[in-house]
C-alpha cells in the first residue's frame, strides 16, 4: 500500500460522512499524533439483594425478562428504559452493557439479564446504569429491568449479542532434544476460555512430507526418536477436553534454535509470484487454478493472491467488508479450496493478502458505529481522534483505521488470520499496511505471529513495511519490503531514473538496505507490484527489463515476480478488475525461466553473501559475487545495464579467484571463460546478463 496510489480508481461513496483525521502519519518521520484520552469513571452499584432475589423469583429461570409479567405502569407514562446497545457481534466472552432512563424520573435498582442469569447493574447519576456481564458462545439475549424511584418497574426491549468465538481449549506443543530422543510436551495447553473444562486427552503425530499424519502416542509428555540433524520435522498435537471440544497445534524447531529459526525453511528458497485473480480471467479463482501449470513450469515456488475477501464492487480488495467470505465476483469457497489443494499438489505455496490495518467504510461494523455513534458496540472498534471522529492515513477516507487498543479488535483479527489457515490450509500472509499498526500498537505483532505459528509453524509472514527497519523481523515477520526509510518509497526507484549510472546507483541502494536491515536476505525484492503503477517494461523497455530481472533473481532477498511480468504484459494494476491482455510466451519468459531455474539449482544464489566486484559511476556494468560459507561454491553475476555492447575486464578477488583457476562456466548462456592473473575479460551484448560458476 503506497502513499501515492489508491486501491481503486475512485473511493466509494460513504453512507455517513467522514471528518478529516486527527491522527496521521508524517511519511518522512513516521510520527503519529496521539489521541487525547479522558478520565475513566466507575459508577457505584445500588442493586439490593432483596430486589434482585425478587426479580429472579418472578419468572422461571428459563423465561426471559422480556416475556415475564409486564411491570406496573409508571406515573410518568412517557418514561422508558433503553439499552444503548443494539444487536451486535462480539469477539469476547463478556461485554459491558449500558443503558439509561429516557424521560423524567430517576432509577433506584437495576439488573441486566443474559439468558437465565441476572447480574446487578451499577447506577450513575440516578439515570444511567451499566454492568460487565459474561456471555456464552453463540446468541445471547440481553435485557434490563430497573425500578423507577417512587414508581413501578421498567423493562428495556431485548437485544441479541452474538459471540463469534468458539469456546475450545488451546493446544500448545513444545519439543526439546534429550540426546537421541525428542521430548514432546503438551503441559502448557490451556482449557477453554469460557467453560474451563478440563483437558482429558492428548494425541501426537508426526506429519509426513505429503502431510499425512503418522501416529506417535498419547499423553501430555511423549518421547520419540529425535529427527536427523538439520531436518525440518513437523509434529502435531491434538487436545480434547471433557466436553469433547478439541484444538490442534504444531511444532517444528526445538526451543533454543538460532534467531530467525521460527521462519519457515522454504522462505529462503522462495520465488514469489503476485496474482490478481480477475487479471487471469473469469471466473477469477478458477482461472488462476487453470494457470497453475504455467506457473509451475515458470519455476516459482509460491503465489501471493491479492485480497480475496468481500469488498465493494470494483474495489481492488483493500476495502474489506467481510473478512470471512470469499468475494462472490471471484468465486466460491470451494473454488479457493480447490485452488489451494491443486497448488499444493504441484509444490506451490499459497499466501493471502491480509488487510488488518483498516476496514472499508462500508463494513457493517463501521456503518453501525457511524449510525449509533458511542451507543454502538463497534464504536470503539475504530481508532478515533479527540473529537471522536475516525482516523485514516493519507487520503484514504474510505479506509477507517481499526483500534488495536480494543481487545475485541485484536481477537477479531487473530480469528480472521487463523480462519484461512485452519479451513483452507494457506501457507502465509502478505500483511497490508503493517507499518500502520506498528505506529498505533507496536506490541501487537509478536503475540499475533506466535499464535499463528502455534497452529502452523511453516507459515510465512511478509510485512508491507521497510526491510530497513529491523522491528519487523524482530516481531515475528520473515521478510519486509525493499523500501527506503521513507514510507512506501521503493529503494530501487531512483536507480532506473536515468539511463546512465544505473550500476553505481543500484550498488548504493543495496548497500543502504544491507546497512540497516536485520537480515538483508529477507528483503522482498521486486521490479513491479500492485503499487508501482505502469509496468517496468512500459517505463523502461524490454532490454532494461531483462537486465533488471536478472538482478532481481540473482541478488540476496526474496524475489517477487508480479502478474505476467515474464510475458511483458503492460497494464496498471488499479486500472480495473478485468482480464489483462498478455503477449504470447517468448524470449522474456524463457529468460525468466532460466534465471529461476538457476536460482533454485545454485545454492550461492540463495545465500546471503554479496560482494560487489564492479560498479562505478561512469560504467554501466554491475558485477558481484554471490556466496555462502563455502567460498569455493560461488557465482559471479555480470550485468550490462546499457543498450551498447561492452568489453569488460574484471578482477576477481581472493579467495574466489583461487577457486576459479580451472575456469568458469556461464550457467545462464553457456560457454566457458578463463582467468588470467586473477582477471576475466568478457564481451557483453546490450542488456547482457552472465552467471558464471567455477568449473
Amino acid at each position: 500500500m503506497s502513499r501515492s496510489l489508491l486501491r481503486s480508481p475512485a473511493a466509494p461513496s460513504l453512507r455517513a460522512p467522514l471528518s478529516p483525521p486527527a491522527a496521521s502519519i508524517d511519511a518522512s518521520a513516521g510520527v503519529r499524533r496521539q489521541r487525547a484520552r479522558g478520565p475513566s469513571r466507575r459508577p457505584r452499584p445500588l442493586v439490593t439483594i432483596a430486589w434482585l432475589a425478587a426479580l429472579l423469583s418472578a419468572a422461571p429461570a428459563c423465561e426471559s425478562v422480556a416475556t415475564s409479567a409486564p411491570p406496573r405502569p409508571s406515573p410518568a407514562a412517557q418514561a422508558r428504559l433503553e439499552l444503548h446497545a443494539a444487536d451486535a457481534e462480539v469477539w469476547a466472552f463478556s461485554a459491558r452493557i449500558q443503558g439509561a432512563l429516557a424521560g423524567p424520573g430517576t432509577l433506584e435498582d437495576c439488573a441486566i439479564r443474559v439468558g437465565g442469569d441476572v447480574h446487578p447493574a451499577a447506577i450513575e447519576q440516578q439515570r444511567s446504569f451499566a454492568a460487565d456481564v459474561p456471555l456464552l458462545e453463540g446468541e445471547n439475549e440481553i435485557t434490563a429491568r430497573c425500578r423507577e424511584t417512587g414508581a413501578g418497574e421498567l423493562a428495556a426491549p431485548p437485544v441479541t449479542y452474538h459471540v463469534r468465538l468458539e469456546d475450545t481449549p488451546r493446544a500448545r506443543a513444545r519439543a526439546a532434544r534429550a540426546g537421541d530422543r525428542l521430548v514432546l510436551d503438551a503441559t502448557s495447553s490451556e482449557p477453554s476460555e469460557r467453560s474451563r473444562a478440563g483437558l482429558v486427552a492428548f494425541a501426537w503425530s508426526r506429519l509426513r512430507d505429503d502431510g499425512t499424519p503418522e501416529r506417535l502416542g498419547q499423553g501430555a509428555r511423549v518421547e520419540v526418536p529425535a529427527p536427523d540433524a538439520g531436518s525440518r520435522a513437523l509434529y502435531e498435537l491434538t487436545v480434547r477436553d471433557a466436553r469433547g471440544r478439541s484444538d490442534t497445534a504444531r511444532v517444528a524447531p526445538p526451543p533454543g534454535a538460532p534467531p530467525g529459526a521460527s521462519a519457515p525453511a522454504w522462505i529462503d528458497d522462495a520465488v514469489l509470484y503476485g496474482v490478481v485473480p480477475p487479471f487471469f480471467g473469469d471466473p477469477p479463482l478458477r482461472s488462476v487454478r487453470a494457470a497453475l501449470p504455467a506457473l509451475e513450469r515458470l519455476g516459482v515456488t509460491a503465489i501471493w493472491l491479492s485480497p480475496i475477501f468481500a469488498a465493494p464492487e470494483g474495489d481492488f480488495g483493500y476495502a474489506v467488508t467481510d473478512y470471512f467470505s470469499v468475494r462472490p465476483d471471484y468465486g466460491t469457497e470451494q473454488d479457493l479450496r480447490e485452488l489451494v489443494d491443486d497448488a499444493h499438489r504441484r509444490g506451490l505455496r499459497v499466501l493471502l493478502d491480509l488487510v488488518p490495518n483498516h476496514t472499508s467504510a462500508e463494513h457493517p461494523y463501521f456503518e453501525q458505529a457511524e449510525q449509533r455513534r458511542s451507543h454502538a458496540h463497534t464504536f470503539a472498534f475504530y481508532d478515533r481522534d479527540a473529537g471522536g471522529e475516525p482516523t485514516h492515513y493519507f487520503d484514504w477516507e474510505h479506509l477507517p483505521n481499526l483500534n488495536y487498543d480494543n481487545a475485541e479488535v485484536e481477537r477479531w483479527m487473530l480469528e480472521v488470520s487463523l480462519h484461512w489457515v485452519r479451513r483452507f490450509g494457506i501457507d502465509g500472509y502478505r500483511v497490508d499496511a503493517a507499518w500502520g499498526i506498528k505506529q498505533r500498537r507496536s506490541g501487537l505483532w509478536s503475540p499475533w505471529a506466535a499464535e499463528l505459528r502455534r497452529v502452523s509453524p511453516e507459515l510465512a509472514l511478509i510485512a508491507e513495511a521497510s526491510a530497513r527497519d529491523p522491528y519487523y523481523l524482530q516481531h515475528g515477520f520473515d521478510a519486509a519490503y525493499d523500501w527506503t526509510e521513507e514510507l512506501g518509497h521503493w529503494a530501487w526507484k531512483d536507480v532506473f531514473a536515468a539511463p546512465r549510472g544505473i550500476a553505481a546507483r543500484l550498488d548504493a541502494a543495496l548497500s543502504a538496505t544491507a546497512a540497516r536491515a536485520a537480515r538483508p536476505e529477507r528483503t522482498l525484492r521486486f521490479i513491479n507490484n500492485n503499487d508501482t503503477g505502469a509496468r517496468f517494461i512500459t517505463r523502461h523497455g524490454p532490454g532494461l527489463t531483462r537486465a533488471a530481472a536478472a538482478a532481481l533473481l540473482t541478488l540476496p532477498g526474496v524475489p517477487c515476480i508480479y502478474a505476467f511480468d515474464e510475458l511483458g504484459a503492460e497494464y496498471e494494476p488499479y486500472g480495473g478488475l478485468a482480464p489483462v491482455s498478455r503477449p504470447p510466451r517468448g524470449q522474456l519468459a524463457r529468460h525468466y525461466e532460466r534465471l529461476i531455474r538457476l536460482r533454485r539449482s545454485i545454492a550461492a544464489l540463495r545465500s546471503p553473501g554479496l560482494l560487489t566486484v564492479h560498479a562505478v559511476p561512469d560504467d554501466e556494468v554491475f558485477a558481484y559475487v554471490r556466496h555462502g560459507d563455502d567460498t569455493s561454491r560461488f557465482a559471479l553475476v555480470v550485468l550490462n545495464f546499457s543498450e551498447r555492447p561492452v568489453k569488460k575486464r574484471l578482477a576477481l578477488p581472493e579467495p574466489f579467484a583461487g577457486h576459479a583457476r580451472g575456469g568458469l562456466h556461464d550457467a545462464l548462456r553457456g560457454g566457458d571463460a578463463q582467468l588470467q592473473a586473477g582477471s576475466l575479460t568478457l564481451d557483453l551484448a546490450p542488456w547482457d546478463a552472465r552467471v558464471l560458476v567455477p568449473r
